[in-house]
């Protein structure tokens, strides 16, 4: 090993399922020729219970609950922990190596937490903790060596229901600013667009005002000038740079009418731009990673699909329901998740023609290389949608897409050991340290579940990104490029924050029998950068502007 050092959603109050049995699930998009991919590449275990992960939300009269889960490494020692919320307390479960304990590291809170955002809001190497609740001002926990104390820093707003946050440089001072989307209460008035989705252009939406916060490595202090504006049913967020121009920008996944990015015009101010008619879907995830491959960052948004040619298959007590529902109330928008890539032309979808569409009523999401190829798969959490007269009902159990050479092929999920639960929350974690990802996901008033990838795997390497001891800069939009015989793949070190949920911020690449990375290149935001020579696989490391400062090999 050598290295160089140098500086260069929809939630509605209407019920339509009672699913049991297997789905009925196609695989691969239309017209696609290259060879799919089976269940025989790709497997979980649920093991919740057996793991110490032991969490049940509970409904709290809201039409669209708060059932979340939220995986960080709070005591810096290499092992993912996760947060859940949803079930009358938030509880955070420790990693004691491979399995979870609760633990009391983190003081009740008081109210309805609707939302959580780890982030180092001080720049000091340690994840601390914001707490969105509902209806009411969020609470702030610093993060003091592994043991979480309250702090007023100047989150002093009171949100309708924040379902979900994110963090990064705005203003390019190296110190982490917070975006906050608010959605909204349906007891307290439907949105806009649930019958007028026609009638007003979005501008003219009625929901929350979402929110944008600076900080100086200490404060916070919402800001009203900076272009972040609308009043819209919010679901989801991503704060990253989507352009590569150095200044993260904001994607705002809208339950109602189209989505939208604020583009950075650096220093912290914004442009918004509306993404069209193909993203009025009622957009209920945010997900940006490489997704194609191709070095650049694309943003998977799930959505619902219901195809209208298997409307007439539902019972008489169901049909006319439906029917209603998906077109008097929100129009011909069931056509599914949508992949948004970027081209000359901004960013298009793609989510049909890359066979990503089909996934039912999807929730939170993950993308990630769940069987180790180099190709990233894509995993969203599923809620219960129809049962048909005749046949097998469909979509009851999360979405597992897994990629072959940019394209993608739905695997039958009653296969893969994923088990029919109404879903929420999604987070993407190596929690056993054994070189794969697994992956925990929220349920809907029931039991949590962790779902531990069995499948045989490809070689990877983990990067845990931190900063040097006198660190003044935010990790957040740290990139990491690996190269294994010419081939590269991009991860971004950014919050990872979607629907309800947080994903690990271990970058993970899978090379499949590849022993050692050639180049790993990691670029921080003020210009460091790091290059590490031929680096075996097999094993986590964490790496600083001074080189690879700890590494574990998998269990």
């Amino acid at each position: 090993m050598r290295y160089h050092v140098g500086i260069a959603a929809i939630v509605l109050a209407v019920v339509l399922v009672g699913c049991v049995g297997g789905t009925a699930q196609d695989a691969g998009p239309l017209g696609d020729d290259s060879p799919e991919p089976t269940t025989d590449d790709y497997g979980f275990e649920e093991v919740a219970l057996e793991a110490g992960f032991e969490y049940e939300s509970i409904n709290i009269g809201a039409v669209n609950g708060n059932d979340g889960v939220y995986a960080v490494d709070y005591t810096n020692d290499l092992r993912t922990d996760l947060l859940a919320i949803g079930g009358g307390e938030p509880v955070l479960f420790r990693n004691t190596g491979g399995a979870f304990e609760r633990s009391d590291d983190l003081p009740p809170v008081e109210g309805t937490i609707q939302g959580a955002l780890f982030f180092d809001h001080d720049n000091d190497g340690w994840e601390d903790l914001l707490l969105l609740r509902r209806g009411e001002t969020p609470v702030f926990f610093e993060n003091d060596e592994g043991t979480f104390r309250e702090r007023d820093v100047g989150f002093d707003d009171e949100f309708v229901v924040p379902v979900s946050a994110s963090a990064a440089d705005a203003t390019g001072d190296g110190c982490p600013d917070v975006f906050v989307a608010d959605y909204g209460d349906w007891l307290d008035e439907h949105p806009r667009g649930w019958h007028y989705q026609l009638a007003f252009p979005a501008e003219e939406d009625n929901g929350q005002s979402n929110a944008l916060y600076t900080g100086d490595c200490g404060e916070f202090e919402r800001v009203d000038d900076a272009g972040i504006e609308g009043d819209h049913w919010s679901m989801a967020t991503s704060f990253v740079d989507l352009t590569g121009n150095g200044h993260p920008d904001v994607h705002v996944a809208n339950d109602y009418f189209a989505d939208e990015i604020h583009y950075n015009r650096g220093g912290g101010t914004f442009d918004r731009e509306y993404l069209g008619n193909e993203t009025n879907r009622n957009g209920m995830s945010s997900s940006v990673a490489d997704v194609t491959g191709d070095g650049q960052l694309e943003i998977f948004v799930t959505n619902i699909y219901f195809p209208r040619d298997r409307w007439g298959e539902l019972p008489d007590t169901q049909r006319q329901l439906f029917a209603d529902f998906m077109t008097a109330r929100i129009g011909d928008r069931n056509q599914g998740n949508n992949l948004l890539v970027r081209t000359d032309d901004g960013f298009v979808d793609q989510g049909e023609e890359r066979g990503l569409a089909e996934g039912g009523w999807g929730w939170g999401a993950a993308v990630e290389d769940f069987d180790g190829d180099g190709q990233v798969d894509v995993f969203h959490a599923t809620q219960f949608q129809a049962r048909f007269d005749e046949g097998e009902p469909t979509f009851v159990r999360p979405m597992l897409f897994a990629q072959n050479d940019g394209q993608f092929h739905r695997l039958d999920a009653s296969e893969l050991g994923l088990q029919e639960v109404d879903e929420r929350g999604v987070a993407a974690l190596d929690f056993d340290s054994s070189g794969s990802m697994d992956v925990a996901v929220a349920g809907n008033v029931a039991s949590y579940r962790l779902y531990s990838n069995e499948a045989e795997q490809g070689d990877s390497l983990q990067v845990v990104v931190a900063g040097a001891d006198d660190l003044d800069h935010t990790v957040l939009g740290t990139t990491a490029k690996a190269t294994v015989d010419g081939n590269s793949q991009l991860r971004v070190r950014n919050a990872r924050a979607d629907y309800q949920s947080q994903e690990t911020r271990t970058l993970h690449f899978g090379f499949g029998e590849a022993d050692a990375v050639d180049e790993l290149r990691v670029t921080w935001p003020d210009g460091t950068e790091l290059t590490v020579e031929d680096v075996e696989t097999g094993q986590r490391i964490l790496v600083t502007p001074d080189g690879i400062a700890d590494r574990h090999s998998y269990s």
